[in-house]
């Protein structure tokens, strides 16, 4: 992928404010001159996130991950920095000129255009087989069996994998594409001897595509009883992870619509779009996640999702797996205000059965008569303990509804299902509730602990990163330890001054403001990661914007500065001078830190060159003493010019 300029990084940071970019996932609120929430990274009952204005910057003091807007969508997207910078351009209206090169970007770029290339030909291969008199021809039997039509297969790209070991292998390697290249598409696999084979064989096979409609992974069903799974899919690749990704979900959102209907399997899906239900996506084979409901609220624009779950033992025993994640997402991700519903379908058929014996308008009533979360746990709880021949289990009932009860956060609701369940209890509803409370106030200070142990190695971990030089030193090097140790060494004079530079931005060049002598230099400052800072500064310095706190937030975080992470010091430091009044009074106020850190500097020149001088020759101390002259005149301009600020 080509470098993205400087310039326009540091325009999309100036565009993308940060209260605004933040403000679209979490509920944010003032206090003081910053805005505040509960952390969407780590999960937390009392707020510990910040987001300050002034420095377009963003820090959880909790689990210590802090930023600007684009670090802020890597972690919250999970995507890559080139990615997140494109994802908030194309947001704000920020044009990215496809100009410079970065190797390792474009390495990675080309080595997801292979993999997509492959996956793309493995499309075509399929569908053709399908297609194939001879060997399409118990595939294609299977898939009219399932009421799939020619429109449907082409829609859906439905293909097959013939019952060969190197079908695809052989017509991928012809189109000069690597093993290495096609282990990473998820579509081999390799023998005890090394070599790599086809890993879908005798099996209808399912793209899996984007939301940009590209084939990214796939899924294989059996046409034939296997004693091997009935179903196959992709692992996780270059292009694809199934957690981040739903099925279908390329053609439902086109739909627009305010609700998402979620079924298990991909036929079910298809029955669905046939019948009318197009705004339909199927979980990937996999437990139902967070990321996934994420991509639900996006796009229903926080509506309704409508779970369908398999109606045997595994699919209930799925819904049970998935109701406390989705519960738990509500409370950690309080922007969201999605209605999650769970439908069940009678008779214990899967949608697809249903639809086909029923017609579409009776399913239209199955999903319009779905359960909210509380009550379909309170028809569980009840469903769970009940006996015709005894009745209810009220132990067990008891255990099952307080517990159900304690996963809910909304405290209305759960005052609702306390109210329905002491009817069945025979006590009253206040006991039932308090007892729910109980026990969600008992797992939540659990997790709050198991929270606090992580974010405690998470600022550990971070520092020891930050400090690995020091930390890998051996025994024998107690002088590099030393000097590691002291690479990070600042003033309050050295961190102030970095600081009012940065304040100033652009007009630090601006000769109306300061002479070229009174720009700071890497060689006013005594530790390496000040040093450091500063020629990153002037590196990123554009002389119409300067350089902003949040552009330099990338550098700040990998650094420490007397032992304390570098965006905290300089963070502290940079309100102190943003809040210095107009620029004459931080210009003042930054030549004054300028002026006493040069004199310092001098003043340490001249005591070593006094010390020097004794023992040095004749020739020698008339040089020194030239030196000490021109140095004693310096530090008196400097001294003056301090005078009069």
């Amino acid at each position: 992928m080509p470098r993205i300029p400087d310039n326009v990084i540091a325009e999309v940071l100036n565009r993308a404010d940060i209260v605004d970019v933040v403000g679209s996932y979490v509920s944010l609120k003032q206090k003081g001159g910053s805005f505040w929430a509960c952390c969407p990274f780590h999960g937390e009952k009392t707020p510990s996130f910040s987001v300050n204005p002034t420095r377009q910057c963003f820090k959880c003091f909790g689990c210590n991950k802090g930023g600007n807007a684009i670090g802020f969508i890597m972690e919250y997207e999970r995507l890559s920095y080139p990615e997140a910078i494109r994802f908030l351009a194309d947001k704000y209206g920020v044009d990215i000129p496809d100009t410079g090169s970065n190797n390792e970007d474009d390495q990675l770029r080309k080595n997801k255009e292979r993999v997509s290339g492959i996956l793309k030909e493995a499309c075509k291969y399929f569908y053709y087989n399908l297609y194939d008199e001879q060997t399409g021809r118990q595939a294609m039997s299977y898939a009219r069996s399932r009421g799939l039509d020619d429109n449907t297969l082409k829609h859906f790209g439905i293909g097959f994998a013939p019952d060969l070991w190197d079908g695809l292998y052989n017509t991928i390697r012809a189109l000069k594409y690597t093993d290495d290249e096609m282990m990473q598409s998820g579509l081999f696999t390799r023998t005890k001897k090394g070599n790599v084979i086809d890993l879908f064989r005798n099996r209808l096979m399912f793209p899996i595509f984007d939301v940009r409609d590209n084939v990214i992974a796939f899924g294989g069903r059996a046409i034939e009883p296997v004693e091997e799974r009935k179903y196959i899919n992709s692992p996780d690749s270059l292009v694809y992870n199934k957690q981040k990704h739903l099925y279908a979900l390329n053609w439902a959102k086109k739909e627009k619509s305010n609700q998402l209907i979620i079924v298990e399997g991909y036929m079910d899906a298809i029955a669905m779009h046939r019948a009318g239900f197009r705004n339909t996506v199927a979980s990937l084979g996999t437990a139902f996640t967070a990321d996934q409901l994420k991509l639900c609220a996006r796009y229903t624009n926080n509506g309704e999702v409508v779970f369908f779950f398999d109606a045997d033992k595994a699919g209930q025993a799925a819904a049970m797996r998935a109701i406390p994640m989705m519960c738990d997402f509500l409370r950690k991700n309080d922007k969201s205000h999605i209605r999650i519903k769970i439908a069940k379908v009678p008779d214990g058929k899967d949608p697809d059965e249903f639809i086909k014996t029923n017609g579409a308008e009776a399913f239209a009533d199955v999903v319009r008569n779905a359960f909210y979360v509380e009550d379909y746990l309170l028809d569980r709880a009840y469903n769970d303990n009940f006996d015709k021949k005894v009745g209810l289990d009220t132990g067990k009932y008891q255990e099952d509804v307080c517990l159900y009860g304690s996963w809910i956060n909304d405290e209305i609701t759960r005052s609702k299902m306390a109210n329905a369940a002491a009817n069945k209890l025979g006590a009253s509803a206040d006991a039932v509730l308090k007892q729910m409370t109980g026990m969600s106030e008992k797992k939540s200070a659990q997790e709050d602990m198991d929270l606090a142990r992580a974010a405690t190695r998470a600022r550990q971990a971070d520092m020891d990163s930050r400090n690995k030089p020091v930390l890998e030193a051996s025994p024998d090097e107690v002088d590099q330890v030393a000097s590691a140790v002291m690479s990070d060494i600042a003033t309050q004079d050295e961190i102030m001054l970095f600081a009012f530079a940065m304040s100033l931005q652009e007009r630090l060049t601006d000769q109306d403001v300061l002479s070229k002598t009174d720009i700071l230099r890497p060689s006013d400052f005594a530790g390496d990661t000040m040093k450091t800072m500063v020629s990153k500064y002037f590196e990123l310095f554009d002389e119409n914007y300067g350089v902003s706190f949040a552009r330099m937030m990338d550098t700040f975080m990998g650094l420490t500065i007397n032992g304390e992470p570098a965006e905290d010091v300089m963070a502290g430091a940079y309100d102190k001078a943003m809040s210095c009044g107009n620029t004459s009074a931080r210009r003042d106020m930054y030549l004054g830190y300028l002026y006493r850190i040069r004199i310092k500097a001098l003043e340490d020149r001249e005591r070593f060159l006094i010390s020097s001088y004794e023992s040095a020759s004749p020739e020698e101390k008339e040089k020194i003493q030239t030196s000490l002259r021109k140095l004693d005149q310096y530090k008196q301009q400097l001294k003056k010019a301090g005078e009069n600020l």
